[in-house]
C-alpha cells in the first residue's frame, strides 16, 4: 500500500479509480464492507485525516479513539487498499466546500466512483450531501455510491457505538463488531 501525506504526491494509478473518504475510527465491520465495495468496483484508495475532525470541528466532543493512525493504516493495507492519502484536518480544510474540495482531489486523482456512507456529507457546512454529490458528479464525470449503514446482528455498526460497548467493558461484542474476534472465540 503506498501512503502519501499531499494530494501533490500521489502516484499514477491504474484506472479506474474508486475513492472513499473518512476518519474510519477502528476500520470496523462497517469500514470494512465498504472497502470490500471499493475493491470490486475499481483500484480502492482511501482519503483519511490524521487527526479526529472533531478536534478542530467541536474540541470539547473529541472522542477517544479506537485505534492510532498506525493501527489504521495497518487495517487498510489488510484490506488491500492502494493507495491512502493522509491528510491533517485543520480549520483550513474545515472552510472548504465540498465541491471545492473534490474537484482539488480530482485534480490529482481521476477516480471513477466516489463510495460513501449513507448520510455522508462533508466540506464546509457538511454541504457535500448526497443531493449536491450527485449533482457534482455530472459535472466531474464520476459515479457516486452510497452504501446503506452496515449492521451485525441487527444494529448499525458505528465507531460511536463500539466505543460506548468499549466504555461499559463490553470488550467481546466491541471486538465483534471490529471485526477481531471470531464467534467461536
Amino acid at each position: 500500500m503506498i501512503i502519501v501525506e499531499r494530494l501533490e504526491d500521489i502516484p499514477s494509478l491504474p484506472s479506474p479509480i474508486a475513492l472513499t473518504m473518512g476518519t474510519f475510527d477502528g476500520v470496523h465491520l462497517g469500514h470494512q464492507h465498504l472497502l470490500g465495495e471499493l475493491k470490486k468496483r475499481a483500484t480502492p484508495v482511501v482519503l483519511t485525516f490524521s487527526n479526529h475532525p472533531t478536534e478542530i470541528l467541536r474540541p470539547q466532543a473529541t472522542p477517544t479513539l479506537i485505534d492510532t493512525l498506525q493501527q489504521k493504516l495497518r487495517h487498510f493495507e489488510k484490506n488491500n487498499v492502494a493507495l491512502t492519502i493522509v491528510l491533517p484536518f485543520d480549520s483550513a480544510l474545515a472552510a472548504l466546500p465540498y465541491d471545492t474540495f473534490l474537484k482539488k482531489i480530482r485534480h490529482y486523482l481521476p477516480f471513477s466512483y466516489l463510495v460513501l456512507g449513507e448520510g455522508s456529507a462533508f466540506g464546509q457546512g457538511r454541504e457535500g450531501h448526497e443531493s449536491n454529490i450527485f449533482r457534482l458528479s455530472q459535472e466531474l464525470a464520476f459515479e457516486p455510491v452510497y452504501l446503506p449503514k452496515f449492521t451485525f446482528e441487527g444494529e448499525v455498526v458505528s465507531s460511536k457505538k463500539i466505543r460506548e460497548l468499549i466504555e461499559l467493558g463490553n470488550f467481546k461484542q466491541a471486538f465483534r463488531l471490529l471485526g477481531r474476534l471470531k464467534d467461536k472465540e
